[in-house]
């Protein structure tokens, strides 16, 4: 098929995830057609679909979209953009769990766009978003924004190399993750803008009650779960809030061979220091021992405090319950091709261990 993709063709599909009841046929519809209003865009082929952004007729799926279809609409809409030097070619990134990635190149210069839906269900606010990653760029931890409008994000390219699980929890690699950390958190007192709070524990009772609301599947102790996690939270000390990027996977750590970079800062803003060390830990899995390297090298002292020991194992706990529950919701609400359903149950079942540790 040649020419623009019409918006009837390019809707997302619903895959109910093995285990996994589908939500309401309004919900499904509803979450259809925003997105498909978003990807026909640079189109301009259709009025918006009912119940959507704005009112207008509602148009019904012809046949499953393709890849490659979809793809053909993100480039074009990306091409359509005037902020480009010179003419563009556009490549997609592999990777990611919630937007589509794409490397642009123009007049010699190359940039990373992320195109996007409105992520409200998770929790994301792309001005807040953009306001942290400028300040994160000034403290010299995340790349600077080029361009940003409805749905797209236009970032300077970091030449530089995504890590892997297995190469964040290297001992040698954790002082240089430890540095990151300090430079991000040390520049609290400098840093203006209006700017989103973020608790892991607020986060889980809101992820919980979407998920309901979404007739996603959820355990069946998930109100216990949520008791428990607010006992942990009154084990936890008053803190200072600083800028924290608090989705610290190791998808989102860079290292250019100097210097390491922390990317995609959806879930940024103002918050407990601590959780971004447990979020790297939970998410990389490292062991005890790790742990202690982390926290003595970010806090420089020859030795991790136990106090810090405990906040970190209550916080790691709550990084995977948080995991978790957003998996849930991405069952329902994602178009990524991606096993949000096994991802669930691992990071459930991490969490579950995680908080046997606590005691």
């Amino acid at each position: 098929m040649e020419g623009p993709v019409p918006i009837a063709e390019v809707v997302s599909f619903y895959h109910p995830s093995p285990g996994r009841t589908k939500p309401p046929p309004a919900t499904r519809r509803s979450t259809i057609d925003r997105y498909a209003f978003f990807l026909a865009a640079a189109t301009d082929t259709l009025e918006p679909p009912a119940n959507s952004f704005n009112s207008g007729p509602r148009i019904p799926p012809r046949r499953p979209v393709t890849l490659m279809e979809v793809n053909r609409v993100h480039i074009q809409r990306l091409q359509n953009l005037d902020i480009w030097p010179g003419s563009t070619a556009v490549e997609r990134l592999s990777g990611g769990i919630t937007n589509h990635n794409f490397l642009v190149r123009s007049a010699g210069k190359t940039y990373v766009a992320r195109l996007s839906v409105e992520r409200e269900l998770l929790g994301i606010d792309r001005r807040n978003e953009v306001v942290c990653q400028r300040a994160a760029h000034a403290l010299g931890v995340a790349a600077g924004v080029v361009h940003h409008e409805h749905g797209v994000l236009v970032s300077e390219y970091l030449e530089a190399r995504t890590l892997t699980p297995e190469e964040v929890r290297a001992p040698a690699f954790v002082p240089r993750l430890a540095e990151v950390f300090r430079a991000l958190h040390d520049g609290w007192n400098g840093l203006t803008g209006e700017m989103l709070s973020f608790s892991c524990f607020q986060t889980v009772r809101t992820y919980a009650r979407t998920a309901r609301e979404l007739n996603a599947g959820l355990p069946t102790d998930i109100e216990a779960l949520l008791d428990d996690s607010a006992r942990l939270a009154r084990r936890l000390a008053p803190f200072v809030p600083v800028l924290c990027h608090n989705d610290l996977l190791a998808a989102n750590v860079l290292d250019d061979g100097e210097r390491v970079w922390l990317v995609d800062w959806e879930y940024a803003g103002m918050g407990r220091p601590l959780f971004d060390l447990a979020g790297v830990s939970a998410n990389c899995r490292f062991p005890e021992s790790l742990d202690r390297q982390l926290l003595s090298a970010y806090r420089r002292t020859n030795e991790a405090d136990p106090r810090d020991l405990l906040e970190l194992g209550i916080l790691k706990a709550m990084s995977l319950f948080r995991e978790a529950l957003w998996s849930v919701i991405q069952t329902i609400a994602s178009d990524i091709d991606f096993d949000y359903s096994q991802y669930a149950e691992d990071n459930f079942r991490a969490y579950r261990k995680a908080r046997e540790r606590l005691g």
